[in-house]
């Protein structure tokens, strides 16, 4: 029991660091804190790749989409992504049992992953609200996680770490909104 606590705990915490990390360098234009929640963030990412081949799906599916979508345009997130590769050397990856389905899996979040990043770029909230506050929400990516339990219901703690992984990051977005 204590092992699943913890594991969403780590998620919460993956999004948490992540988004403090994100709002010190935009909104609160503190870009020298900035690097020892991302540099957390980095550990907590590289970490989880760790667990599972689903988690490393996951991550590795939201890595890569947030590079290509251009969201990595600062260098304080270098940080983040040297902890990811030493946390991954230093335990290993996980074993991946099917590499074409892994493959595939991997895929699926990439673009629904794309698809959020994108949508939060392309959608005007006085045209398409519904649209708007979908993507702001990043909910394709969201749902998608939990569709694809059906046919690998292997993935279903990810999908759950996804959302846990979510709520630390709208907290922190939360708190730097509310911080006076």
């Amino acid at each position: 029991m204590f092992e699943w606590v913890f594991y969403f705990i780590v998620y919460m915490c993956a999004g948490f660091t992540l988004k403090l990390g994100d709002d010190l360098l935009d909104e609160m234009e503190q870009s020298t804190f900035a690097w020892l929640p991302l540099a957390i963030s980095g550990i907590l990412f590289g970490y989880l790749m760790t667990q599972t081949e689903w988690d490393l799906a996951l991550f590795t599916a939201i890595v890569i989409g947030v590079i290509l979508s251009g969201k990595v345009n600062r260098p304080q997130f270098a940080i983040g992504f040297f902890f990811i590769a030493l946390t991954i050397l230093v335990i290993g990856i996980p074993v991946v049992t099917d590499w074409l389905a892994w493959s595939a899996l991997l895929f699926m979040l990439f673009m629904a992953s794309m698809l959020d990043e994108k949508g939060n770029d392309w959608t005007d909230e006085e045209i398409a609200p519904a649209a708007f506050k979908f993507f702001q929400y990043r909910f394709a990516l969201k749902l998608s996680v939990l569709l694809l339990t059906i046919p690998w219901p292997e993935f279903l703690a990810a999908a759950v770490g996804l959302w846990m992984f979510d709520l630390g990051y709208e907290l922190a977005g939360w708190i730097t909104r509310h911080r006076h």
